[in-house]
């Protein structure tokens, strides 16, 4: 006679079952995983920026040198002020420390360009790490008076 009732299928242990681990191991490394990507690109962001500045530094100071008489300061600060917004940088921030201009041939030009970079995906990581969200990038170059 036939039984109307099948036998059950063996279970396996619950110790054993790895059904779930792959998923839990993603949930566990993705975090890292953003924060070290996002931080990758936010410190390459910073450096174009830091880049920008020097180029803006060194084009500034090579206009200023070379001599010209209808080069003036109000013509610097605009080539700097372009530069910067050619790069999507604000002109508004950079504070610029110029000296040495026109005072004759063969004696040094110095200029200094100090800019606030705020960071945008860590400000609240680097923010709770330093106090601070933002860095000042800076740089400056030497150059004669032609």
């Amino acid at each position: 006679m036939k039984t109307l009732f099948r036998k059950p299928a063996p279970r396996k242990p619950l110790l054993r079952d790895r059904s779930g681990q792959a998923l839990v191991e993603i949930a566990l490394v993705t975090p890292i995983l953003l924060l070290l990507i996002l931080g990758v690109v936010e410190l390459s962001r910073a450096w174009n920026a830091h880049q920008v500045l020097t180029n803006t530094a060194r084009e500034a100071l090579r206009s200023a040198v070379v001599d010209d008489p209808t080069f003036s300061q109000e013509a610097l600060h605009g080539r700097i002020g372009e530069l910067l917004t050619v790069a999507s940088l604000d002109p508004s921030k950079v504070e610029v420390s110029f000296e040495g201009w026109r005072s004759g041939t063969g004696s040094p030009a110095r200029i200094r360009l100090r800019y606030p970079y705020e960071f945008t995906f860590l400000a609240p990581l680097f923010e709770l790490s330093t106090g601070k969200s933002s860095v000042t990038l800076s740089t400056a170059f030497i150059m004669r008076n032609e």
